[in-house]
């Protein structure tokens, strides 16, 4: 296991050329995982100084790499993509992972109040830290269509460096899939309690732009949320 001052000399390394930077932005923002070629040709470099800066950000944890080979044959190219595995340094070192996990493991006794009062906090939470941050769900006008609010919806996921996609469905309600999860592996290990923490989350920054109403798209996918307006009180 890596010492806590080895994960911070390979991290300094790996984001200390600001090329380097934008080439992991660069790959972060693809569909689709890059050879060293192909960031080599967008950023005007020769492929072995694309192959090193991308080498850099696998030593450091933030870039993924995969052996493929086509079906011409030949030597496998190497592929590069984000490293959805989770890498945090804390000056001093903290332990909140563990503290959440604690917390979340108090959670799965199925008590409806501390269902409600997580569901309430993160409600809470999306709209403060949407407000601090700026939303573009902040700027819309008042009578915004649904169209509007969720595309500036899909920008201020991309503004919390968060992947998402539109889908398309109809004037009333549209959806829309986070493709990467603000709460990485304990999606996994408590998917209930922390998906609904995730949906309680976005209806809360949302509630910055009206009553709209944020819940589950799909059963089989989790990270799919629907929106729709909430009905007005008589």
């Amino acid at each position: 296991m890596e010492s806590y001052g080895d994960q911070i000399a390979q991290i300094s390394t790996a984001l200390a050329d600001p090329t380097r930077r934008d080439i992991m932005q660069h790959v972060l923002g693809a569909d689709t995982p890059l050879s060293a070629l192909q960031v080599a040709q967008h950023f005007g470099l020769h492929v072995n100084a694309a192959r090193m800066h991308l080498d850099k950000l696998v030593k450091g944890g933030l870039l993924r790499v995969i052996r493929r080979r086509d079906s011409r044959g030949g030597r496998p190219a190497h592929l590069y993509f984000e490293n959805d595995e989770e890498r945090e340094i804390l000056f001093p070192s903290r332990c909140y992972k563990t503290l959440a996990e604690i917390l979340l493991g108090g959670t799965q006794g199925g008590h409806q109040e501390i269902t409600t009062a997580l569901q309430e906090e993160a409600s809470r939470r999306g709209r403060e830290e949407a407000l601090r941050g700026s939303s573009p769900l902040a700027f819309l006008p008042a009578k915004a269509s649904i169209r509007e609010v969720v595309e500036a919806w899909l920008a201020d996921a991309g503004r919390r460096g968060l992947k998402a996609r539109l889908n398309r469905d109809n004037a009333k309600a549209m959806s829309m899939t986070f493709l990467s999860c603000p709460f990485g592996k304990f999606s996994e290990n408590y998917p209930d309690t922390v998906c609904e923490i995730h949906r309680c989350l976005e209806e809360g920054i949302l509630s910055l732009c009206g009553h709209w109403k944020v819940s589950s798209g799909s059963v089989d996918n989790p990270c799919v949320f629907l929106l729709k307006k909430k009905a007005e009180r008589t």
